[in-house]
């Protein structure tokens, strides 16, 4: 009865919003230089205040607010306030005009987030380098191939489009290259030849690497006003392939190994581990040069009334004992300083990613039941607390939180989505069902399976961040060094930023697909968070995901060194793994 009570009363407290005032500050600058009179507004107010000369700033605002930055010729950055949001340095950016809509406007006039819901099921959509494309709504001649007609007879793109588009002259081969001409598009004086928008990436060349196994749809582009977006180099017209691999992020949160069906070659210019090193903060080097424990220490007990009041200096101080095999000692530490971290959940889920990657998870687990109380209407509350359960065995706990969620979601008291945490959510809830079902019902049978969720081939990655306001690039690299970029930044994804925001998550998992083993490399280049102090980036590495086999790998990663790549991990991916 006591459980019912509180959950109903966790159900009230998402639909109370409290008004909670809070100043905040920071400063605005353009390359590093401050900005004087920018503006910054609460949106949807009458609020506002423009910057110093010294482009400072301090604005009121809510839990929940908006605040809107702009400056002539610059974007506008919008970010939304949260319960720890107290500074705000933002890096303004020059105003890039573009397109965010590509189909013809009229009344059946779809968004590109209407139009990726829909690319599942709607076999007239082509995704191209400036959005989604609607046969039935564009105003150019899009020519499909049907998905039907793609099948593995072909050796690569050109002996597909020579077999099966009428219309399209191929020459060349597969093995010595060649290309495509497309009747009726030429220029004044000389027939061109097409090009190549492959998963949004432009190529000149024939991709002949991509073989038709690979592909979902093939679509020509030949008219002016469907080429038009490519400038001068699409006058021979352009033959858009969206692959397998490359459409699995489009309706859903799947992103597997987009690096090997690009010609980004990768140029080893990651720095290693020696020199991030080299750019660690005073205490740190001290620490790691410290010639015994006992130095370590004094070196510690030195520099701890400097930083009493920063929690990333007991974080450092707690990992470098702990991987020192100091544990007792370390443990002191977080005791003695734990009201850093509580009441605060940025400090504590870093906190508790430390405590995971060290294998104590019944701590780590305290700190997750207090960021759920702190916020009950995060996403990402509800998977970090049942994750935390289903890790020290109280499995029954661990369901309970999925599908506490599950019913807050369908009763609309959190808000959906399907690139974001939910496919996360799924992914693992099932997980838990599929390998500790008996324990999680006692005699029970459980029959719903989601196969998407649980028949993997490869390794998954997770990443966790505990910092909302965390801007960084990772780089995959793949075993024949291409590589793929994934940016988690407000100029290159403003809009993720605010959905993680509004629903409340910071994670991303990706898949590397198995059928390309061997060593990858994971390389990441962290862009700040606003704030001076660093970030904590949690990696959880799956293998053999789904089967009775699973394992995985907790690491934490201090982020403080901003604007150079850097080397996180190698990844060893093997094709008898199975992940997701």
């Amino acid at each position: 009865m006591k459980n019912l009570v509180t959950f109903f009363l966790l159900i009230c407290s998402l639909t109370v919003v409290q008004a909670q005032s809070k100043y905040i500050k920071g400063k605005l600058t353009h390359f590093n230089t401050p900005l004087a009179n920018a503006e910054i507004r609460i949106l949807d107010s009458e609020t506002l205040v423009k910057t110093k000369t010294d482009g400072s700033y301090s604005i009121s605002a809510e839990i929940g607010d908006v605040i809107s930055y702009s400056y002539p010729s610059l974007e506008t950055v919008e970010i939304i306030v949260e319960d720890v949001t107290t500074i705000l340095n933002v890096q303004m950016t020059q105003k890039i005009e573009e397109l965010d809509e590509v189909v013809v406007k009229g009344s059946n006039r779809k968004s590109q987030e209407e139009l990726a819901l829909e690319y599942p099921t709607n076999p007239n959509l082509i995704r191209t380098a400036w959005g989604i494309l609607n046969k039935e709504t564009s105003g150019g001649t899009i020519r499909f191939l049907p998905k039907e007609q793609i099948t593995d007879v072909s050796l690569c793109i050109l002996d597909l489009l020579r077999n099966e588009m009428p219309g399209v002259r191929v020459f060349g081969d597969c093995i010595q290259g060649g290309g495509v001409t497309i009747r009726g598009v030429m220029s004044l004086t000389q027939s061109n030849t097409a090009i190549y928008d492959v998963d949004g990436q432009i190529f000149q060349d024939t991709p002949l690497w991509i073989l038709p196994a690979a592909i979902e749809r093939v679509a020509v582009l030949s008219s002016l006003s469907s080429t038009a977006q490519y400038g001068t180099a699409g006058g021979g017209g352009v033959v858009v392939i969206n692959t397998k691999v490359g459409t699995v992020g489009i309706g859903s949160s799947k992103l597997k190994d987009q690096a090997r069906l690009r010609n980004n070659k990768y140029q080893n210019d990651a720095l290693n581990e020696a020199s991030i090193n080299k750019n660690l903060p005073t205490y740190l080097e001290e620490l790691y040069a410290s010639s015994s424990i006992e130095i370590a220490k004094e070196i510690y007990l030195k520099n701890r009334a400097l930083y009493r009041n920063a929690p990333h200096y007991f974080l450092d101080a707690y990992n470098y004992f702990m991987s020192n095999r100091e544990t007792e000692y370390a443990n002191q530490i977080i005791e003695n300083q734990m009201y850093l971290f509580e009441d605060h959940p940025v400090y504590s889920k870093a906190l508790g990613y430390h405590l995971d990657a060290h294998g104590e998870h019944e701590k780590a687990k305290d700190l997750y039941e207090q960021v759920f109380i702190l916020r009950p209407s995060y996403a990402q509350s509800y998977r970090d607390l049942a994750e935390s359960y289903r890790e020290v065995g109280n499995y029954k706990k661990s369901a309970s939180m999925y599908a506490r969620h599950n019913y807050l979601l369908n009763e609309g008291f959190l808000s959906s989505d399907s690139v974001g945490i939910l496919p996360v959510i799924e992914r693992e809830s099932e997980n838990l069902l599929a390998l500790e079902g008996d324990k999680v019902i006692d005699g029970g049978k459980i029959t719903r399976r989601l196969a998407k969720y649980t028949e993997f081939d490869g390794t998954r990655l997770l990443f966790e961040w505990n910092d909302s306001e965390a801007e960084f690039e990772l780089q995959f690299v793949n075993p024949e060094k291409h590589f793929h970029t994934w940016k988690h930044t407000m100029l290159a994804n403003s809009e993720r930023i605010k959905d993680e925001k509004e629903k409340g998550y910071s994670c991303q998992e990706f898949l590397v697909d198995g059928s390309l083993p061997g060593i990858w490399r994971v390389n990441m280049n962290y862009k700040g968070n606003k704030k001076l102090e660093p970030s904590y980036l949690k990696v959880t590495r799956y293998y053999n995901y789904g089967k009775p086999s699973q394992q995985k790998r907790v690491s934490v990663y201090r982020l403080g060194l901003k604007n150079v790549n850097y080397q996180l991990f190698d990844l060893v991916n093997s094709s008898s793994t199975s992940s997701n």
